[in-house]
């Protein structure tokens, strides 16, 4: 039997894609954590905004060599999500990797790809949440070997962030950072936290910390920052200030 076959002639122009902004969020290939974090928050507040993941390669063990390497696949992470369409943000998620490769890199190489795009990393989100809540002298705790530890230190540092004491795991696989257990986590936390601190920073995206946060505070008696709940913060704050601006843009145009 012949089947008819009629073309639907649409009657509107399409909607645009990006009503809503837009974020980019580029997660190691290896890295357990961050989405589930990351989706679990955006359910719980609801943000104005939408999100797309890419995943960018690492080879582990975390070397300074091997972080420092991910920098070089930035540009084309960026540049396959959502091919040939603008974002209004761009996050790469990864605090020991982007303290290494550093800011103007990590945006130089998104730029090439996503050119009118803020871009937002981890460590940069960090220092941002330590300064907004006050935040003058912390206890860091990685899972990093101590010499990548060292140069996150470093990267904090040289940011204005006072460290009055650091702890390390010595761990070189971030995919078994994902598999420590809660108690291992506040058992550690509550070795590394100093009587001077005015909180507790806890290291990596792969961790399972964002999701106990309260349960460390409760450990240890003092605020805790992780990667993931100080980045999802900042995606926030970031932008609630570009639709603060747009608006503003709007009123003045019209």
């Amino acid at each position: 039997m012949a089947i008819e076959s009629t073309k639907y002639d649409l009657s509107e122009a399409l909607n645009p894609a990006n009503e809503r902004p837009s974020v980019g969020l580029i997660v190691l290939n290896t890295d357990f954590t961050f989405e589930r974090d990351f989706v679990r928050m955006y359910a719980e507040q609801q943000p104005n905004y939408d999100f797309y993941f890419n995943r960018i390669h690492f080879a582990n063990p975390m070397t300074p060599e091997s972080l420092a390497a991910i920098g070089d696949d930035l540009t084309d992470a960026s540049s396959g999500i959502l091919p040939g369409y603008d974002l209004d943000l761009v996050v790469f998620n990864c605090t020991s990797s982007s303290s290494i490769v550093g800011d103007g890199a990590i945006e130089n190489a998104i730029h090439e790809s996503k050119p009118t795009a803020k871009v937002l990393s981890t460590s940069q989100a960090v220092v941002a949440n330590f300064k907004e809540r006050g935040f003058n002298k912390v206890s860091v705790l990685t899972p990093y070997s101590e010499e990548v530890s060292s140069l996150l230190r470093d990267y904090l540092q040289k940011n204005d962030v006072e460290i009055v004491s650091s702890m390390y795991m010595d761990m070189d696989d971030d995919r078994d950072v994902a598999m420590l257990p809660a108690d291992e986590i506040i058992n550690a936390a509550k070795a590394a936290i100093h009587d001077d601190a005015d909180a507790i920073f806890i290291s990596c995206t792969a961790m399972r910390s964002a999701e106990i946060i309260p349960d460390i505070e409760a450990a240890i008696g003092k605020p805790v920052l992780t990667s993931n709940q100080a980045t999802f913060d900042q995606i926030s704050k970031t932008i609630e200030n570009l639709i603060a601006n747009r608006v503003f843009q709007n009123s003045i145009n019209h």
